[in-house]
């Protein structure tokens, strides 16, 4: 546990980046073990990108006829693995796991090497886009009631976690040619959210409504790509070419913010009417995802260092310190777990998940502490923001007293129940283990916590 501090000294940093480099190594081992261990178990099986088919709360491997791959998190291993080998980031450990000796860097290199290639065939056969779930023998589209057929130009986040995935893989690769495919993708990607155009992964449907999530979700694919593009080996044509995504991050990232945040308040809403004001539900609500508003607020806080207007950067800081004030102080539950849906009308926890036998939930997923943890630390690190330091705290603590699991290598369970803590076996997007949010928001933390350390006295 950190304590309650207004500054952070030279020993809590050099702790907290000796933690945080050795879980993120940690996990890095275990997505190699459970990858590794498939492979034994199924000779002659070639799974179709990330193997991570895994139980979050038993740590089970489903049974074979059970698994898929999920473009989702196939898109997202290519990107923060490629993002991690291109900075130097992913260690040159050579380890003996489940019986074979690896070197982590190399290990990883073949792995995107091989989603990569597995993508690329997906996007081929399945008339170029990427199937939410796919069958893992034949790597089409899965026959499977919770997949999401899409059409030309109407895409799920899917496209979106591509766009980042091959850019960054090309950014690691130096290959003009993926990454031109990646900027393609988010060409479309763009041009799809801006008409709200997008199949929301839940309803499976286009929403009546306007919602804020596609495009932030492509802002974060855009920084992603242009923080690939700083490692220091990179050539300056690539990082010229990926400039070219400053432009549609600010005039989103500008456009989320104008319509879906209070800026007196630090409110931030999922959804708006036809004439963009905060939608009203069937309940009279009006909904905040708090991991939402974390994640946008992180995404615009790194895309500040791309912007040279000194006054379109602090007007962007000033809106996002009152947006994670606001998650900070309304968004958790008396557990303090940071709920998944908050009311703006009432500031309650919203019940968005039913069991089969019909008992309402008011859950907690693990990605929204650690991406707040994020956001709040890199602001702090930009302002000198106490209450933002203090946001980071709450978030990190509240991140690994509730969430690690030692039976998956200490990777976190998906889903909480806000108000009691008790594992709860919903999936909150995908089904198998995610190895981008922990890994990237984690990054982000060891950046920021970096970019303080130099700077004290």
């Amino acid at each position: 546990m950190l304590a309650e501090k207004r500054k952070l000294g030279k020993p809590e940093i050099s702790a907290l980046l000796n933690f945080n480099r050795e879980y993120q190594n940690r996990t890095l081992e275990y997505f190699a073990k459970i990858k590794i261990d498939f492979d034994e178990a199924n000779p002659g099986l070639s799974f179709p990108g990330l193997f991570a088919e895994v139980d979050s709360i038993s740590g089970r491997v489903r049974p074979l006829d059970k698994q898929r791959a999920w473009s989702w998190g196939d898109c997202r291993a290519l990107g923060i693995w490629s993002y991690l080998l291109a900075k130097n980031a992913m260690p040159a450990l050579e380890l003996k796991i489940s019986g074979r000796n690896i070197r982590l860097d190399e290990f990883f290199t073949d792995y995107c090497d091989k989603i990569s290639r597995a993508l690329l065939e997906r996007y081929d056969i399945n008339g170029g886009y990427f199937p939410f779930l796919v069958d893992i023998r034949t790597n089409k589209a899965s026959d499977d009631p919770r997949n999401i057929k899409v059409a030309k130009g109407k895409y799920d986040p899917s496209h979106v976690f591509a766009a980042s995935g091959f850019m960054q893989y090309g950014i690691l690769k130096e290959d003009d040619s993926l990454i031109g495919f990646g900027l393609s993708l988010m060409d479309e990607s763009l041009k799809c959210g801006e008409s709200f155009q997008n199949i929301d992964h839940i309803t499976k449907k286009i929403l009546p409504q306007r919602g804020e999530g596609f495009l932030m979700v492509c802002v974060g694919a855009m920084i992603d790509s242009l923080k690939c593009a700083q490692a220091p080996q990179i050539p300056q044509k690539t990082r010229d070419c990926l400039a070219r995504l400053i432009p549609g991050a600010v005039r989103v990232s500008q456009y989320i913010l104008d319509k879906f945040s209070n800026p007196e308040t630090g409110e931030f809403w999922e959804l708006n009417d036809d004439k963009d004001r905060p939608f009203v539900d069937t309940c009279g609500g009006v909904i905040c995802d708090p991991g939402h508003s974390a994640e946008a607020a992180g995404f615009f806080a790194e895309l500040t260092d791309f912007i040279d207007d000194k006054s379109l950067r602090t007007d962007l800081v000033e809106r996002l310190l009152k947006i994670i004030g606001f998650v900070s102080k309304f968004g958790y539950s008396k557990m303090n777990l940071l709920y998944k849906a908050v009311d703006l009308k009432t500031g309650n926890g919203v019940f968005d998940r039913i069991s089969e036998d019909g008992k309402k939930y008011r859950t907690a997923p693990w990605w929204n502490l650690s991406e707040l943890a994020a956001a709040s630390v890199k602001l702090h690190q930009i302002s000198g923001d106490e209450d933002s330091l203090s946001s980071y705290v709450k978030a990190r603590n509240s991140l690994y007293s509730f969430y690690p699991n030692e039976l998956i290598g200490g990777l976190m369970v998906q889903t909480l129940d806000a108000d009691t803590g008790v594992p709860l076996p919903f999936n909150p997007a995908t089904g198998n283990l995610d190895p981008m949010h922990s890994q990237r928001s984690r990054e982000r933390e060891i950046e920021a916590l970096q970019l303080l350390q130099e700077n004290l006295p």
